[in-house]
């Protein structure tokens, strides 16, 4: 249902454009289930999709162990990079070309560049793709929902962080969506698959 919602609304969106892609946020706290509603609907709407998480910012360990909420926020990920080197040329026509972030022990930008077709469809999928700095690039931002046990079930399944730093990343989420984007600043909220 997640999908038909989401996919219904872009596509009445499609209707009014004539030039320029529309671009697509699916935003939700860790584990939520952007990741699967950007696939389904990259596939039926034949769009491009961009993985938030590639833009996980190079800090060093113990400048990001010291970055409070507010903090994490503004720098856990680079939404600068985002922007320049993929909304930017994708709205224009133009493919994307970035670096991601590598997410092996040694962290730090990967070697291989991504190449990202310009589609009519670009969907930003994870946590913070909804951000203030990105809304003017942005068409629809779509708030992905998952109870809180279900996400921390997914979590666990994965294997992903370690027990200290889910607090600090909990904190960081929990400000974003209350003091930054809450709830009523998104388009559309949809149920998390």
């Amino acid at each position: 249902m997640q999908s038909e919602e989401a996919a219904g609304l872009v596509m009445e969106l499609m209707a009014t454009r004539t030039t320029r892609a529309l671009v697509v946020a699916l935003d939700g706290r860790s584990a939520a289930g952007t990741s699967t509603l950007a696939a389904a609907l990259g596939v039926r709407l034949a769009a491009s999709v961009i993985e938030g998480d590639d833009f996980y910012r190079d800090l060093p360990e113990q400048e990001r162990w010291a970055l409070d909420a507010t903090e994490g926020v503004a720098e856990y990920f680079d939404w600068q990079r985002l922007r320049g080197e993929v909304l930017v040329p994708l709205r224009t026509g133009r493919a994307a070309r970035y670096r991601p972030f590598s997410w092996t022990p040694s962290g730090g930008l990967s070697d291989r560049t991504v190449t990202v077709a310009p589609t009519p469809v670009i969907i930003l999928e994870g946590v913070y793709t909804g951000r203030p700095e990105l809304r003017d690039l942005v068409d629809l931002a779509v708030l992905v929902e998952t109870p809180t046990q279900e996400r921390q079930r997914r979590q666990v399944a994965r294997g992903h962080g370690n027990d200290a730093w889910w607090p600090r990343w909990t904190a960081a989420e929990d400000h974003y969506f209350t003091t930054i984007c809450p709830r009523q600043s998104f388009d559309l909220v949809v149920p998390g698959a």
